[in-house]
């Protein structure tokens, strides 16, 4: 018996974040595979001095978590199709690619904000270092883009 499929899918919350995981759930529903929504909250941004690091986390985790059940709800996911996930790291695609491996996942698909130019420079792209970084295929895809690459 072959193996089941699972699907990683980053969420992010953005509108290709949102046209991933609509992709993910067809290839999910063909393939009768499992899909793992992931939202990485990362350790690494600035905070203004008077508020903890416990505190900040705290607040993000919960907005995170509250945003991810509206998204399930939306899609209208059902229970054993799915499995969400928040988690914290300090470097975003790592994590991913590092999930997907612990996961076995059979895929990462996630949205890509098609950015270009300097603005991908200074910010980097975090889609092209989960490529680098995974050791399963990457599926990504922009919003409003008619065809995924």
């Amino acid at each position: 018996m072959a193996a089941s499929k699972r699907y990683l899918v980053a969420v992010d919350f953005s509108k290709s974040s949102e046209a991933a995981l609509d992709q993910a759930i067809k290839m999910a529903r063909d393939s009768e595979a499992r899909l793992f929504l992931v939202h990485v909250i990362s350790a690494t941004f600035a905070f203004p001095l008077e508020v903890g690091f416990a505190d900040i986390f705290e607040v993000m985790e919960n907005d995170a978590k509250a945003q991810m059940k509206g998204l399930i709800r939306s899609k209208r996911l059902k229970p054993g199709q799915y499995r969400p996930m928040v988690i914290r790291a300090a470097d975003t695609a790592l994590a991913i690619a590092n999930l997907a491996r612990k996961l076995r996942a059979t895929m990462i698909v996630m949205g890509s904000h098609g950015r270009t130019g300097l603005q991908r420079l200074m910010l980097g792209s975090v889609a092209e270092k989960i490529v680098r970084s995974a050791t399963c295929p990457v599926f990504t895809v922009r919003a409003g883009a008619e065809m995924a690459h």
